[in-house]
């Protein structure tokens, strides 16, 4: 358990320090400056087991016993400013059999399930792996529900393969369209802490990577994503001049950094549709070059989300003069998110020009954030002309 609790606060610690600039905590852990909860007892998880029916996994049991819930889930930690998908880990008290919250949800995975093999010619043998995608929905159907998120997000704790007493069971982290896995609670705890910490590799190690993940092996292209020696930097630089893994290969050149790695991104030729992927590599980085780089092009959410003031004063300049809708949706969110009154004339502006609803309701939820007093039915200033 000792280990156990080493784990618990390192993915506390490493989840906090990810949290973006403008990202609120919630009161209770900003209170305690962890995700973690007071210990349940072990009368409190007993109670819990009889009222379900079951034992619990190991790890998942140890943790209820070091941290009663948590401040955080698989979908991140629970944050008031902007609301996020986490609600966070429930404490032994109020976990549920996923079939008595969601039991229409429940049958339509198991539906669908049989559709798919049945159109498939079978079942989906392909091997699973840690944070891999979920083959087989049907185990939802035995299902603990350890988490609730907004919408049809959630986190389950899932009896695969029937395991026996004291054999760990599966964490998947659901949503609308699948779920991803993870072997057991504590393998989604170092899965969780090797996601914001990173990996070592050799530059041999790097170009195994590479070629795994060309070869489509998911896993590796996970594990590439998260390289962070810089000795791999030439292996990547020449991956991404080629168009190889272009995803994985980004992120770990922002990993990496660098005045070296941020000259080469500067100049790396892209299609536009990789734009975004470069501008969240330069925000990580976050030297000035780097983000100088991200003023000159506008990249305002980028620079809003590291904290940098340009971000959005280039979102307000640019909802005053362009004429891309993408464009305006991307200032308008920023703002949203980083009120302040100030931006109201500009948001006016906006809404004036809007001919898109999308665009207007998104200019409507500004102006609202930085606290002017809008109706979503009222005329703009053009519509009483």
């Amino acid at each position: 358990m000792t280990d156990l609790a080493a784990l618990l606060r390192q993915w506390s610690e490493t989840q906090l320090a990810a949290l973006g600039t403008h990202e609120r905590l919630n009161e209770e852990a900003a209170r305690s400056g962890s995700l973690l909860r007071a210990p349940a007892t072990t009368a409190d998880v007993v109670a819990a087991e009889q009222r379900l029916g079951t034992r619990f996994p190991p790890s998942f049991r140890a943790f209820l016993l070091l941290s009663d819930g948590a401040y955080g889930d698989t979908m991140g930690p629970v944050t008031d400013n902007p609301p996020g998908e986490s609600m966070g880990f429930l404490p032994a008290a109020e976990l549920r059999w996923y079939r008595d919250v969601e039991p229409e949800l429940v049958a339509m995975w198991v539906r669908t399930q049989d559709e798919i093999d049945e159109a498939n010619g079978g079942p989906d043998l392909t091997p699973v792996h840690e944070y891999g995608e979920v083959r087989d929905h049907r185990p939802v159907r035995d299902a603990l529900l350890i988490a609730r998120g907004f919408d049809a997000n959630c986190s389950l704790l899932v009896p695969v393969g029937g395991p026996g007493p004291g054999e760990e069971w599966e964490v998947w982290d659901h949503y609308k369209e699948g779920a991803s896995r993870w072997s057991s609670f504590r393998a989604f705890l170092v899965d969780a802490v090797e996601e914001q910490v990173g990996v070592e590799a050799d530059e041999g190690t790097t170009r195994h990577l590479l070629a795994a993940t060309q070869a489509g092996d998911v896993r590796a292209s996970i594990v590439l994503g998260r390289v962070r020696s810089p000795e791999a930097a030439p292996a990547l630089m020449a991956a991404a001049r080629d168009g190889i893994a272009t995803t994985s290969v980004l992120q770990a050149l922002a990993r990496i950094g660098g005045p070296e790695v941020v000259a080469f991104l500067v100049g790396l030729d892209l299609p536009d549709w990789e734009e975004r992927q470069r501008q969240h590599a330069l925000a990580t980085i976050g030297t000035p070059a780097a983000l100088d780089h991200l003023a000159a092009v506008g990249g305002c959410y980028e620079l809003a989300r590291v904290g940098d003031p340009r971000g959005t004063e280039i979102a307000a300049a640019q909802l005053r003069s362009t004429d891309d809708v993408s464009t305006a949706l991307v200032a308008a969110s920023v703002l949203r998110a980083q009120p302040d009154p100030r931006w109201v004339p500009d948001l006016l502006v906006a809404l004036d020009r809007a001919t898109n609803d999308q665009l207007r309701l998104s200019v409507l939820g500004a102006l609202q954030a930085c606290g002017a007093h809008t109706d979503p039915g009222a005329q703009s200033p053009s519509d009483s002309r």
